[in-house]
Formats: structure tokens, sequence, C-alpha cells
């Protein structure tokens, strides 16, 4: 049941939801984030969990998260059988896709109220300046809220409702995951606003590896190549190279008194 398979398992799901939804998929290892411990009191966000691996004994979404399936051959691929499945996606305000390495440094609440203040549709934290392997355009820019771009990464993004309904179509036209945020950003048009919110930080506290890393080994057996995905995606959009880019900046403001 515990395992990458076309096809999802569900296991729980709730009757009434809560206004947002934090979706992980993990495995048997140990999480930097809702692994030991779910935050006490009110909160606006139902928590998901997808595991593509028999949980890990100690981890307590297995027993306690709002939502547990099983399945799915990755993160948005899982992700678009349990929509598909349940319908949830016209229901949820907004939902935030996280892998399972990803430590948040932040209350969710306020990450989403961000989000719908500046009526973002597609957004991600920005990074802590110590993820070696991040790019500059999604590491934190002091000084700034926030920027607007045209381009959000597929490590942990945020959907609003309607764009997520827009572009649930394409959460399996790349099993890696390697072009999916091209997809989406050349979808955004003039239409839909993406961002990367200073003001909330992540941590990617594993560093990728493209030859022997375990998620790259398994795209290997399974014959998904990576680079054939993102440029099959290119090719699908009509556009080679893709420029990633900030729109808008929204600087932080200070106040002094006497």
């Amino acid at each position: 049941m515990f395992e990458n398979s076309n096809d999802i398992q569900l296991l729980s799901v709730p009757s009434d939801q809560r206004r947002y939804l934090i979706l992980i998929r993990a495995g048997s290892k140990r999480r930097p984030c809702f692994f030991s411990e779910i935050p006490q009191g009110e909160r606006q966000y139902d928590l998901a969990i997808n595991y593509y691996a028999t949980p890990h004994p100690d981890d307590i979404l297995r027993n306690r998260a709002d939502i547990v399936f099983a399945g799915g051959r990755s993160k948005m691929h899982g992700a678009k059988r349990f929509f598909e499945a349940t319908g949830l996606h016209n229901i949820y305000e907004g939902v935030l896709f996280l892998d399972d390495d990803i430590e948040i440094l932040f209350n969710p609440d306020a990450f989403f109220a961000i989000c719908d203040e500046y009526s973002l549709d597609l957004a991600q934290p920005a990074l802590t300046p110590d993820c070696i392997d991040a790019m500059g355009l999604t590491r934190e820019h002091p000084g700034l809220k926030l920027r607007t771009t045209n381009w959000v990464e597929v490590m942990a993004p945020f959907f609003r409702r309607a764009f997520l309904q827009e572009m649930l179509h394409s959460f399996d036209l790349s099993i890696s995951g390697w072009g999916l945020d091209l997809y989406w950003g050349h979808h955004l048009a003039d239409r839909w606003t993406a961002g990367i919110v200073d003001e909330f930080l992540m941590r990617h506290t594993q560093v990728s590896n493209h030859e022997t890393g375990a998620f790259y080994s398994y795209l290997r057996s399974i014959g998904v190549d990576p680079y054939e995905e993102m440029k099959s995606i290119l090719t699908m959009i009509n556009t080679n190279p893709y420029i990633a880019r900030p729109i808008r900046f929204i600087y932080r403001t200070y106040s002094f008194r006497a």
C-alpha cells in the first residue's frame, strides 16, 4: 500500500474542511516539519500527507493528519489523483504543496494571509541564505516583503483555488516535476499573479543529487528522464529558454517614534 504507484489509496478524509491545506509527500524518514508534533490551538489549515513508503513509526501524521493517502508516482502526480478522487481542490481556498525535506520557519496561517492580502495566485516562501543549491531568485532578499515574479519553484508552491483548478490538468505532465513550474509560469499571463514571499522563510534541508539521490534513482528505475520531461514542456509552451524573473518589489516598512 505505502509505495509509489499509478493510483492512490485514501485512508482518511475529514467531513469538514478548514480554509487551507498543507499537502506533504513523505516517505519513511524523519521530516523537519510536522513529524513529531502538530501546532496546538486554532489553525486555518488542514494537514494532509501522501505516503510513498511505509511511515516511520514515530511519524505523528500517520494517525493525526486530517488527510492521509498512499500512492501516486510523485508529489504532483499523487496530488492530482487525490483531487480528482475527492474534488477538494474546489473546496480549499488554497493549497501549499511541500516536499518532505522542507523546514518551514513561519506560521502557515500568516503566510496564507499575506498571499490573500496581495492576491497571489501562485507563491512560495523565500529560501534561507544557507540553502546552497537554491537559485538566487528564490533566496531571501532582506528588506523586501515580497516580489512578484513569473515563476515559482515546484519545491513548495502555494496555489490559490482558482489557479489550482486551472492548472490541475498539468500536474502529471512531468513525473519528476521538472518543467512543471515553467508550465505554470507560462500560463500566468496577465490574468494571474505569482510571488516569492521574503517575509516568510523555508529551508531546504537536503542537497539534491541528480546522480545518486534516492528520488533520481527511483525516476531512472521507472524510465523517467527529468531533462526530457522539461524539454517536452518547453516544447509544449513553445518557449526556450524560459526566463524566470522578478517583476515588482514590495519593500518592508519601518516605524520610528520619538
